[in-house]
């Protein structure tokens, strides 16, 4: 229920919700101040990788772990929560830089629930551009389609891009455009 309700609210949320059949979800807005905010708009990157992945069976998977009390699942699961709070804390603060620690945490948690949340493309893209990013995360259920970064203070969308192109020419890889609103 997370992506459609992220889909049908604009802007940066943090979603809850009671544990229960019974969902009563609560939705946040994350309030940024103006600086935070531009510098987020900034370093903020959308890199498309050109591959599709459904996920039809990632939830059954997921949830069939959860319900097996699979202690890694569990410990990802409950972990990731207290990381959504984090990061949610750190924004506020106006930390981009913790922010994006934080987001390349909730990927390896995300990994440690599904490991085909990533694929060699995705890491070979992450592994090509390590040194510009200060934290990287999939988009949805991962194995393809887009992922998201936060460059690190001084680096630009050209510069990344640039990298993307040298390291994957002849592909679709590269930076789409995004607006934070």
């Amino acid at each position: 229920w997370q992506d459609q309700v992220g889909g049908v609210t604009d802007g940066i949320k943090y979603i809850t919700s009671r544990p229960g059949l019974q969902q009563k979800i609560h939705v946040t807005h994350v309030v940024l101040d103006e600086e935070t905010k531009a510098e987020l708009s900034s370093r903020f990157v959308i890199i498309y990788t050109g591959q599709r992945r459904l996920a039809r069976n990632l939830l059954r998977d997921v949830v069939g772990r959860y319900i097996g009390n699979e202690p890694d699942t569990v410990y990802a699961l409950n972990e990731i929560q207290r990381v959504a709070a984090l990061m949610r804390f750190e924004l506020e603060r106006g930390n981009i830089d913790a922010f994006a620690e934080l987001l390349s945490q909730h990927w390896k948690l995300s990994q440690m629930i599904d490991a085909g949340s990533t694929n060699t493309l995705i890491d070979q893209i992450f592994d090509s551009c390590d040194d510009l990013l200060a934290g990287r995360m999939i988009c949805g259920a991962g194995g393809g389609g887009f992922l998201q970064v936060v460059l690190k203070r001084g680096v630009s969308r050209e510069d990344l891009e640039k990298r993307l192109k040298e390291v994957f020419s002849d592909t679709d890889i590269g930076v789409w455009d995004c607006k934070l609103v």
